[in-house]
């Protein structure tokens, strides 16, 4: 409410739900300065607008989502 995003927020059905699903014992950022996009280990699965972006560690290909963007925003 704070943004004004009405339909995010809460994981319920008919809301936009971006969940990352993780292992607190396992998860580790391996990137480097020199390697700076390396994925953290340990995520097991990202979903955002309900749709599987990770699926088992792997990425999925999926897309399912749109920048946005405040009013700070200068593109």
């Amino acid at each position: 409410s704070r943004v004004h995003l009405t339909d995010r927020g809460i994981l319920r059905p008919g809301m936009m739900a971006d969940v990352t699903v993780f292992d607190p014992a396992a998860i580790r950022d391996v990137a480097t300065f020199d390697d700076p996009n390396r994925y953290s280990i340990g995520i097991k699965h990202v979903f955002v607008n309900g749709k599987p972006v990770v699926a088992n560690g792997a990425i999925t290909g999926q897309k399912p989502g749109r920048p946005l963007r405040g009013p700070g925003y200068r593109g």
